[in-house]
């Protein structure tokens, strides 16, 4: 038997198998945005931050227990100005799975952790949805994008 030739046969069939999984992935983008009543951090004191939820989301996001390199968090930002309590607040996130059902699975674990965040702020700071604070709810929201997938 030709070995080189059973070498080509064996690179081949390695790079088909390759470009297969390579093409099953799904990639995509996720915002997630929490929303508060936001203040003064004086005159304010004791109200919820949207960007302490999008902290706490982003721990709870770390114990959920997601596949090695499933997500990567590009950006948190929120916040109004120093001296201030967040009225808004913003986590970005990279994903990658191996089909559309893990995608789905790894957005899914994301809006269970945006939830715990959001209801840990609000436990914390002994608000519940309804509340109101000087007109605008006193509860932290969470809405999840997930975008368009990539592939």
């Amino acid at each position: 038997m030709n070995t080189q030739f059973l070498k080509k046969a064996a690179c081949l069939a390695a790079l088909t198998l390759a470009g297969l999984s390579a093409h099953a992935q799904q990639t995509g983008t996720v915002a997630v945005e929490f929303q508060g009543p936001g203040g003064h951090s004086s005159g304010n004191y004791g109200r919820t931050s949207a960007l302490h939820a999008a902290g706490r989301a982003v721990i709870f996001l770390q114990q959920a227990n997601l596949p090695h390199g499933s997500y990567t968090i590009t950006n948190v930002t929120g916040g109004n100005s120093v001296n201030s309590i967040a009225s808004d607040g913003l986590i970005e996130l990279q994903l990658t799975a191996a089909d559309a059902t893990a995608y789905a699975d790894v957005v899914s674990k994301i809006t269970a952790a945006a939830k715990a965040g959001a209801d840990a702020e609000n436990a914390f700071r002994g608000v519940k949805a309804g509340d109101v604070t000087a007109g605008a709810p006193a509860h932290i929201r969470y809405t999840v994008n997930p975008g368009l997938a990539l592939r």
